[in-house]
C-alpha cells in the first residue's frame, strides 16, 4: 500500500524506485517521444538526405534563390515524385511561369496536378488557402518568384479593372500574418506548402527554408566532364546548384549539399 502523501520524502523516494524497477520497461518517464513527421520525398537522394527525407507535411516550407538557381527543377521533381506515387498535387502559379511540356518531360504526371492561374497576388493567396482547406492534396507549390510575378503584371491590371485583387503587388510586401495564417491553414493537414521565392518570406513561419545558390554549367564532350563551353562538341549536359538548409524546426544541424540537375538530351 502506497504511503499517505504526509509519508516523509526519505520514506517515499525508495518505494517509488522500488516500484519503478519492478514495473521496468513497463512505465517510460518524460514526455510522450516525438514522432518524426510525414515528409513528400523529391526523389533526388542528396536532397531528401538533407531535408531528413523530404518536405514535412503539415508544414510550411520555403525554397528560395534567384533564377537558374534550381529551384524550378527542384520544384518539377518534387511534384513528379508525388504524382508518381498516385498522389495529387497543386500548383499556385502567381509567377505564370509554368511550363506543361517541361513537367512532362521532367516525370510530372500531368493529370494528378492542378494548376492555379491567379490573375494577382491576393487571389493566390487565397486560393493556397482553399486547396489547403481541401486537404486532398500531397504538395501545394506556392510559386510567387519575382520574375514571374513581372510577367503577370498583365493579368493583374485586369483584375484591378475587374475589382479583383491585386493589393500587395509585391509578394515581399507581405507582412509575417499571411505566412502565420498559411502555417496555421497546413498544420494538421497531410499536404506540404512549398513556398517559391527570389528570396525568403516566411521567415519564421517557415518549418523549414531551403536556400539555392545560382548553378553552375556542366557540359561534356569527347573530352569527358567540363566547366567549360569551347571544347569541341561539348553540350550542356547539366546544372549543378548548392542547397543550403537555412531553417529547420526538428533542430537539426543546419547544413548544404550539392545537386545535379539534368538538362532534356543530355546522356
Amino acid at each position: 500500500m502506497a504511503p499517505p502523501p504526509s509519508a516523509p520524502l526519505a520514506e517515499r523516494e525508495p518505494r517509488l524506485a522500488a516500484a519503478l524497477r519492478d514495473l521496468g520497461a513497463r512505465v517510460r518517464r518524460g514526455a510522450p517521444p516525438e514522432t518524426a513527421a510525414p515528409r513528400c520525398p523529391t526523389g533526388l537522394d542528396a536532397v531528401d538526405r538533407l531535408l531528413g527525407g523530404g518536405f514535412p507535411r503539415g508544414g510550411l516550407s520555403e525554397i528560395a534563390g534567384p533564377p537558374s538557381s534550381g529551384r524550378t527543377s527542384l520544384v518539377l521533381a518534387l511534384l513528379a515524385a508525388a504524382t508518381a506515387r498516385g498522389e495529387v498535387a497543386a500548383l499556385v502559379d502567381a509567377a505564370d511561369a509554368f511550363d506543361p511540356p517541361s513537367a512532362a518531360a521532367a516525370g510530372v504526371a500531368l493529370p494528378r496536378l492542378l494548376w492555379v492561374r491567379p490573375p494577382g497576388l491576393g487571389e493566390a493567396l487565397r486560393s493556397a488557402s482553399h486547396l489547403l482547406a481541401a486537404r486532398g492534396f500531397a504538395v501545394v507549390v506556392l510559386d510567387l518568384a519575382a520574375s514571374g510575378a513581372r510577367a503577370a503584371a498583365p493579368r493583374a491590371r485586369e483584375s484591378r479593372a475587374r475589382g479583383g485583387d491585386a493589393a500587395g503587388a509585391s509578394p515581399e510586401s507581405l507582412g509575417s500574418r499571411t505566412w502565420l495564417r498559411l502555417r496555421q491553414a497546413t498544420a494538421g493537414t497531410d499536404t506540404a506548402l512549398v513556398v517559391v521565392a527570389d528570396a525568403r518570406l516566411a521567415e519564421g513561419s517557415a518549418d523549414l527554408a531551403l536556400d539555392l545558390a545560382p548553378a553552375s554549367a556542366r557540359f561534356e564532350g569527347p573530352a569527358g566532364p567540363s566547366d567549360a563551353p569551347g571544347a569541341e562538341g561539348a553540350f550542356l549536359a547539366a546544372l549543378e546548384s548548392e542547397l543550403r538548409l537555412v531553417r529547420d524546426r526538428r533542430g537539426g544541424a543546419l547544413r548544404c549539399t550539392g545537386a545535379r540537375w539534368p538538362q532534356r538530351g543530355a546522356a
